[in-house]
């Protein structure tokens, strides 16, 4: 069984470098924290990495101190293993996925259901809620360590990759192990106050700025919003601040296909997927060469926002027309 395979890998090894997906959520930052805290704790050399940049949210996370966002492997010296987390591609580690990928096995731990399969070793599991949810199985197979730290982290995985236990992903399992965490001592209030519920300012006034471009299309079953560079200046807010903006149309009645477009440069997209019920948005992104999950999912595009944006719709329209 692979679980087992890479535990003994675990048991044996000494030094580990572990990465996660560039522009992290919760599930890449706890997923990276839990795993690394409970090697350390057993004894092992570990190198945390993640090329950033990390949300403010995330910022009160024990050992989040320890991640770095660069990587020179002839300043280092050898690695037992490379494990990479929550990513569908080895690309998707960032600008440093080149200077990494020499490093043998790679482990490949992920749940989307487009993971190219990348690693010499390949834990993919898309029934799970989180990649938190495989990490604590694995901690669990391999006999490591465990504390309140550990527990947080992974709680924190499973929340955020779950929306606070809402979304379609969230199974018997994800309740169970959130359970278990909190029996560790983990605050769910506190959690969720710090990851899901602190909203700065600047954030607040990008979310007015965001609220007045809702755009309902096909009788009512495509929400959508826009961000322009434009709106994130003069709000005074980045990127992060954005984060979960998507489920806003979304909450609407009616709507099945909730749509954020992101301006991420000149003539450069990001659209983000979410669905309510039927629509399996991860085929809807691969079509725009993108991917994710049936209820979340998101592409890139670079031309004309208009063009990009009529193509989409057009998309979409085969997925909610008979409905």
């Amino acid at each position: 069984m692979i679980l087992d395979d890479i535990a003994n890998i675990l048991k044996r090894g000494k030094r580990f470098f572990l990465a996660s997906h560039k522009d992290p959520d919760g599930d890449a930052i706890g997923s990276l924290l839990a795993l690394g805290e409970a090697l350390i704790l057993s004894g092992k050399e570990v190198v945390l990495f993640n090329e950033g940049p990390i949300p403010d949210s995330m910022a009160f996370l024990v050992g989040i101190e320890n991640i770095v966002n660069r990587f020179n492997p002839k300043s280092e010296p050898e690695f037992d293993a490379l494990f990479v987390l929550d990513c569908g591609t080895l690309e998707r580690v960032g600008g440093n996925s080149a200077n990494i990928c020499n490093i043998t096995p790679l482990i490949n731990i992920d749940h989307h259901e487009n993971n190219s399969q990348f690693g010499d070793l390949n834990l993919v599991d898309t029934h799970s809620s989180s990649v938190g949810e495989i990490i604590y199985r694995l901690i669990q197979v391999a006999d490591l360590p465990r504390n309140k730290n550990i527990a947080e982290n992974l709680f924190v995985a499973i929340q955020t990759d779950t929306g606070s236990f809402r979304y379609g992903n969230t199974t018997k399992e994800a309740f169970t192990i959130a359970g278990e965490m909190v029996g560790c001592g983990v605050s769910p209030w506190k959690i969720s106050r710090k990851v899901m519920d602190e909203y700065s300012l600047k954030k607040l006034r990008l979310l007015e700025l965001t609220l007045k471009t809702i755009e309902i299309f096909h009788a009512g079953k495509v929400g959508l919003i826009t961000i322009t560079q434009e709106m994130f200046s003069k709000a005074k807010a980045d990127n992060f601040d954005s984060e979960r903006f998507v489920d806003y149309p979304r909450f609407i009645s009616g709507v099945e296909i909730g749509v954020l477009i992101k301006e991420l440069g000149k003539d450069y997209y990001k659209f983000s997927l979410r669905s309510n019920d039927w629509v399996n948005v991860a085929d809807l992104a691969y079509h725009f060469g993108g991917g994710g999950h049936p209820k979340a999912a998101a592409f890139t595009r670079h031309g004309s926002l208009d063009s990009i944006k009529q193509e989409f719709l057009n998309k979409a329209h085969e997925f909610v027309i008979g409905h």
